[in-house]
């Protein structure tokens, strides 16, 4: 019952446009014989000096023309429902902008508007559902009478772990050189090289990586007073690309429960980039594509692919 009054409120607001629409086509052909009538009575008409018959007949269609205009636009006027309430408060108005892309704005408006009432209204059903069934359930009073136990959060994670954990990675990834600071204090920052290529600086806040840069070896993490600079990005285009990949990756490894599996994989993954300059692309075959390498590297694969290669 309530979607098919939401469908009649709809039809109703389509109807409503349509006959603004031609409301103000009617107004501006009137305001034109209007213009014409004034424009002739006071330039004259051509070919009518001394026959006065021909501009008295000339007037005469001009102010007919305006009659049936305005009579046209009087019964049209009569017929538009000045009652009728919108569904969205003042938003019709948005019909009027007279930019042409911005034209259909209210109609999607109305649209989405009706998809919401759909979706709270079924999902107040569904709540009042879920409330029944779980009131009715064997183990309802144990849940509300126990207080389940909160697992600790993987960002509380004290030094001495993540340093030892850094420790096993160095020992895992001999070809890659990874330094640790801390210079807010709690916070880790990882600086990791590979093997002259690359460099970049991973940002964790326990065992989660939160921040990724990547710059060219000979660019440098360190403002000119000796604070890390987490913010700029590379002057080159290739390492900016690799930033957004490693940005990607590193929400493709993202793992609540083992963190520290997700660090060693985004590692590997990392570590696929030392052959950034050396490896061919795996579709194409080409070490150079408008003059950038392949820059992409498959998350389950690690094989080197240029950006159009890959899509």
């Amino acid at each position: 019952m309530a979607n098919q009054n939401h469908e009649q409120q709809l039809k109703g607001e389509i109807k409503l446009i349509d006959q603004l629409g031609r409301a103000i086509k009617l107004t501006q052909k009137l305001r034109a014989t209007v213009t014409k009538v004034f424009d002739d009575l006071g330039n004259g008409l051509p070919n009518t000096q001394g026959n006065e018959k021909t501009l008295l007949n000339s007037l005469q269609k001009t102010l007919l023309a305006v009659n049936n205009d305005f009579s046209e636009l009087e019964k049209l006027g009569s017929g538009i429902n000045r009652d009728q309430s919108s569904a969205v408060a003042n938003t019709s108005y948005l019909n009027f902008d007279s930019s042409l892309d911005k034209g259909p704005i209210y109609l999607e408006l109305l649209q989405s508007y009706k998809w919401m009432n759909k979706v709270t209204e079924y999902s107040s059903t569904c709540h009042s559902s879920g409330q029944l069934m779980l009131s009715r359930s064997v183990f309802g009073s144990t849940v509300r009478a126990k207080r389940l136990r909160r697992s600790p959060a993987i960002h509380a994670i004290p030094t001495q772990q993540i340093d030892s954990f850094i420790s096993s990675l160095n020992s895992q990834f001999p070809q890659m050189k990874i330094d640790v600071y801390r210079p807010l204090g709690t916070s880790t920052i990882l600086l990791i090289s590979v093997r002259q290529t690359l460099r970049a600086m991973v940002a964790l806040r326990g065992l989660t990586i939160e921040w990724v840069k990547v710059k060219a070896v000979s660019e440098d993490f360190f403002t000119e007073d000796g604070k890390l600079d987490i913010w700029s990005r590379s002057r080159y285009q290739v390492f900016q690309k690799v930033t957004e990949h490693a940005c990607c990756a590193i929400l493709h490894f993202y793992h609540t429960v083992m963190p520290n599996a997700a660090i060693r994989s985004f590692l590997m993954w990392l570590n696929s980039y030392q052959s950034l300059f050396s490896a061919p692309c795996s579709k194409c075959g080409k070490y150079l594509q408008d003059g950038v390498p392949p820059t992409f590297r498959d998350m389950r694969l690690c094989q080197p692919m240029h950006e159009l290669c890959r899509q």
